[in-house]
């Protein structure tokens, strides 16, 4: 699996002994800890997928939400915060650098907008009564749709970003197949799906699932993820085994692999 956030997940899955200095009386779930005389405030919330980690992650406005397993305590999330305190404080000050770093989309005319690396201009015609739709022509994306209706603008560019992902990784899943012997000449099951923090996965039924955000990077980005996914088609692992793989199919995905983590908030950005 592929994560796109700069976010780093810590394991808290170990026995301690809480001290009561260390707990906080929850308020509307918010809690605080303390890092060399600065008080970071942060918020508790549970998602089914989470069962073993506990997430950090930057919500609006810059509030720190603290994603964690349900069956961990709040003693336990309390006392470990407080022992990461100084990483928590590291990770706020970037994360909130990078969020000051993405500017908020509006979708309106001459707007920048990525594909393959590079920026585009947005350039929207009035089509009255014409189904919406958009091309990358004229080093503008052009997008047909309904003067003033922002959300048909922005459903349309989803729309093409789709078929522009589908298409790309599509070649490249080929591409790599031909040089991955363990496929034997088969290629593989392709999906999308729309992810927050993540690239691409691949299951243990051999399918793999890509982020259509992928496509807004640069080709090379591209390359790196889809020869990460094939690898774990051998090894569904992260062993020396898997990065030998790696080497062997894609010998540059360390280059690739740095740029989508010091830019994975402006690729993910929608």
């Amino acid at each position: 699996m592929l994560r796109g956030s700069a976010s780093v997940e810590k394991a808290a899955s170990f026995s301690v002994k809480i001290p009561f200095w260390a707990v906080v009386e929850p308020q509307l779930n918010r809690f605080q800890i303390s890092s060399e005389g600065q008080v970071i405030e942060y918020e508790v919330v549970h998602r089914p997928r989470v069962t073993r980690c506990i997430h950090l992650e930057l919500a609006e406005h810059g509030r720190l939400q603290v994603v964690a397993p349900r069956r961990m305590s709040k003693r336990t999330i309390q006392f470990t915060m407080q022992e990461w305190a100084a990483y928590v404080k590291r990770f706020l000050a970037e994360a909130r650098a990078q969020q000051k770093d993405t500017p908020v989309l509006r979708y309106v005319n001459r707007e920048q907008h990525l594909s393959l690396g590079k920026k585009y201009p947005l350039q929207l015609r009035e089509c009255a009564g014409k189904d919406p739709r958009v091309r990358l022509a004229e080093g503008q994306i052009q997008v047909f749709a309904p003067q003033g209706d922002v959300e048909t603008i922005r459903a349309c560019l989803t729309g093409w970003y789709r078929q522009q992902a589908m298409r790309r990784f599509s070649e490249r899943i080929e591409v790599f197949s031909r040089s991955a012997p363990w496929l034997r000449g088969k290629t593989p099951v392709m999906r999308l799906r729309l992810m927050k923090r993540t690239w691409g996965t691949c299951s243990s039924k051999g399918v793999i699932t890509l982020n259509p955000h992928l496509v807004k990077t640069p080709p090379a980005c591209i390359d790196y993820v889809v020869a990460h996914e094939i690898c774990h088609l051998k090894e569904h692992n992260h062993s020396r085994a898997f990065y030998a793989l790696q080497d062997q199919l894609y010998p540059r995905w360390r280059e690739a692999k740095a740029h989508l983590r010091d830019r994975a908030h402006v690729y993910l950005h929608v």
